[in-house]
């Protein structure tokens, strides 16, 4: 059977042993697969955390073979003991149903060999920090969100146990962007948000304070000038649909106005569109959501 529900409620697990009863306290996010018995949380606050987006055999350091993707935010793990009468595929998959039908968009999934089995022991422990490494190991990572906040998870099941680990993306992360947070998140998904990128009210004008954000997309771009580039606008629900399909371009177009004007980016490499309020991040029914929805976007091309 199938038990994991993606779940608003708040989870508490009761552990015991010969010599200790405890409490394990559960995350709203996710609900334990049934009969799994929770063995260990650990709140690791806002950190940098690797997530395993890909697995190449022939490489050779730990960062060739398993290729991370590194994000930043509350990092919770927990530990659990698999139900008895149960396969790892059944928790594995059960899992990765469960969050796919909670929204989650599943970025990387590998199974036992696929997973670079072979390095499993070591260069999983080093580069992950999860702990529980079989032959038939299974791994998935996935991103979603909850109540207007992106959250990152990983899941690792082997024989007898599995780990489910979480990335909280916090306010701490809010409005930064980096070069380097730029290459992982078109490394990932293909485009990212371009935090930091400030506009008047109802208009296109960028504000001064964009600057820190306008440097590091200019770095970036300086430092992949082979890469080329959409810069999209997007909008919130708010308003007549034609005037913000119309500001959502004419702020893309700004941000590219500012990087080939003020840091001599090639124009050629940056294409300006809005799409107004067709591709919402979040819903706009709430004003946390309707503010990440205004949005400049970078999508390669």
């Amino acid at each position: 059977m199938r038990h994991i529900i993606l779940s608003l409620a708040v989870v508490s697990v009761l552990v015991s042993s010969s010599s200790v009863a405890y409490e394990v306290k559960g995350h709203p996010a996710f609900t334990p697969y049934s009969g799994s018995v929770a063995t260990r949380r650990d709140d690791d606050g806002f950190k940098s955390y690797a997530l395993v987006t890909a697995v190449n055999e022939k490489g050779k350091t730990d960062e060739e073979v398993l290729q991370t993707l590194k994000v930043k935010g509350n990092v919770i793990r927990f530990s659990y003991e698999n139900p008895k009468d149960r396969s790892p595929h059944e928790v594995y998959t059960n899992y990765r149903q469960g969050f796919e039908k909670g929204g989650f968009k599943i970025l990387f999934a590998c199974v036992a060999d696929e997973c670079g089995a072979r390095y499993a022991t070591s260069r999983w422990a080093r580069v992950t920090g999860m702990r529980y490494f079989t032959p038939e190991m299974r791994y998935f990572a996935a991103k979603g969100s909850r109540d207007g906040q992106d959250v990152y998870i990983a899941v690792l099941v082997a024989k007898a146990r599995h780990q489910v680990e979480l990335v909280e993306i916090t306010q701490m992360e809010t409005g930064l962007v980096t070069a380097e947070s730029i290459g992982e998140g078109l490394k990932a998904e293909g485009r990212v948000v371009l935090d930091g990128i400030l506009f008047d009210t109802d208009k296109a004008t960028i504000k001064v304070e964009s600057k820190p954000a306008l440097d590091a997309i200019a770095t970036f771009l300086r430092d992949h000038a082979a890469l080329k580039a959409y810069i999209v606008g997007h909008t919130d629900g708010t308003g007549e649909f034609e005037h913000n399909m119309q500001l959502a371009k004419d702020r893309a177009a700004a941000v590219a106005a500012a990087l080939v004007n003020d840091y001599q980016i090639a124009p050629e490499r940056l294409v300006a569109h809005g799409v107004g309020s067709l591709s919402p991040a979040r819903t706009n029914k709430t004003d946390a959501g309707r503010a990440q929805n205004r949005r400049v976007e970078l999508v390669e091309r």
